[in-house]
């Protein structure tokens, strides 16, 4: 799928809101409910076995490139071929809905929908409410360097280097706990701290990979740098990944969609659709 500019310039703004805690939502509850599109299928399909009749999925519609509204009026992106993916292999008809983010959780309380697939965060608190499938994308983390010092990023390399990472992040955690001889300069925002790399100011970025990957496709970075050594995804640090969630008593559901996003991360379906969505592989 070309990525245009404004595609990219939007998902920086929306990964701003991304402090070192994987993938996660900074959405806008200011439109009316009634201004969301109306339900839209995915998929037909007969069902098979004990899979369920239907699945009614609900998202919202601000966070590219997982869930936006395309130059057509139509939802799209990757959370939405999931979920596309996941009926098609049930053989089951299935809806996707927008909703304002901070309604996703009540929709699904009232039985308006039955599946969340739009990075709801997995907590203490949410598990109250929700049960979550097991993990269909895993945003690693991974150091930016400027061309041409692109050598292999390790503690003895990086020992007395400038490390750029967002204040009170994960990252900024894992720099610190991981190449102690490292001197961490932070910034503010993604923003700043690519500038800070462009610049020179720093020797290497330390981030998302989904918002480096954007930057590094764009007009700002303007081919002055790339991605260094491997991808870093260690839980602890950078969370479990992004999950379906359901209803809390809905077992049978999830249950469903385990065995269906097991079968896609086989036989390659989600890395596929991952490269549909991304400008260059996250690892």
């Amino acid at each position: 799928m070309p990525l245009s500019k404004t595609l990219i310039a939007t998902t920086l703004v929306a990964l701003s809101c991304v402090l070192g805690l994987g993938p996660s939502f900074c959405a806008k509850a200011s439109a009316a409910e009634a201004d969301y599109p109306q339900i839209v299928p995915l998929s037909v399909g007969a069902a098979a076995g004990a899979n369920p009749p239907s699945i009614r999925f609900v998202t919202s519609d601000d966070f590219p490139p997982f869930n936006f509204v395309d130059g057509s009026g139509l939802i799209t992106g990757f959370n939405i071929e999931v979920a596309r993916a996941i009926c098609t292999h049930l053989a089951i008809p299935c809806t996707v809905q927008v909703r304002p983010f901070p309604l996703l959780l009540e929709t699904v309380g009232e039985n308006k929908a039955d599946a969340i697939v739009a990075g709801v965060a997995d907590t203490p608190t949410l598990r109250q409410h929700l049960a979550y499938s097991v993990p269909y994308f895993r945003e690693p983390a991974r150091f930016v360097r400027r061309w041409p010092a692109l050598v292999d990023p390790s503690p003895r390399t990086l020992a007395g280097k400038s490390v750029g990472v967002i204040a009170g992040s994960r990252y900024a955690d894992f720099v610190r706990d991981f190449f102690p001889a490292a001197k961490p300069r932070t910034a503010g925002s993604e923003a700043e701290l690519f500038t800070l790399l462009k610049n020179g100011e720093i020797d290497a970025a330390f981030t998302g990979a989904v918002g480096a990957s954007f930057w590094l496709a764009g007009p700002v970075a303007h081919g002055c740098c790339a991605f260094s050594g491997g991808a870093y995804t260690e839980p602890t640090y950078f969370g479990d990944g992004m999950k379906i969630a359901v209803a809390a008593d809905n077992t049978a559901l999830k249950g469903s969609i385990d065995g269906a996003l097991r079968a896609l991360d086989a036989d390659g379906t989600l890395p596929d659709l991952a490269l549909r969505f991304f400008p260059e592989s996250l690892y």
